[in-house]
């Protein structure tokens, strides 16, 4: 049994899944230098199953991260754009993000938590 997870991070993911806002959830944030967070709680179905691990695959519904995605290659292929450049090139906008700690996301508000039959990518 691994040990106890004690992070900020880890009980606010462990707790979703606990309360059955969502079956189970993977999580990770990386950066150049490598993994700063990797987690996986709860299962892989409502009703039970195999548990998350973090090499868990899911499946992606929505077609605009696929069209997003062919167009950001395209502009790859044509010069314009590169996989390895400063976020902040693409978009001046994205050097300074604003966090707003505490707040549901706009279309989260439907269902008054993430995760509850909501549109909201983020969710």
């Amino acid at each position: 049994m691994s040990p106890a997870r004690t992070s900020p991070i880890d009980q606010a993911l462990a707790a979703a899944s606990a309360a059955r806002e969502v079956p189970g959830v993977v999580a990770m944030a990386v950066t150049d230098r490598g993994i700063l967070y990797e987690g996986a709680f709860g299962t892989r179905d409502l009703d039970g199953g195999p548990a998350m691990t973090p090499d868990t695959l899911f499946r992606i519904a929505s077609m605009t991260k696929v069209v997003t995605a062919v167009a950001a290659m395209q502009l790859v292929e044509r010069g314009l754009l590169t996989l390895d450049g400063p976020v902040p090139d693409i978009d001046p906008a994205l050097n300074t993000p604003q966090v707003l700690e505490g707040s549901t996301p706009p279309a989260c508000r439907g269902s008054g938590r993430p995760g509850r039959r909501s549109r909201c990518a983020i969710c």
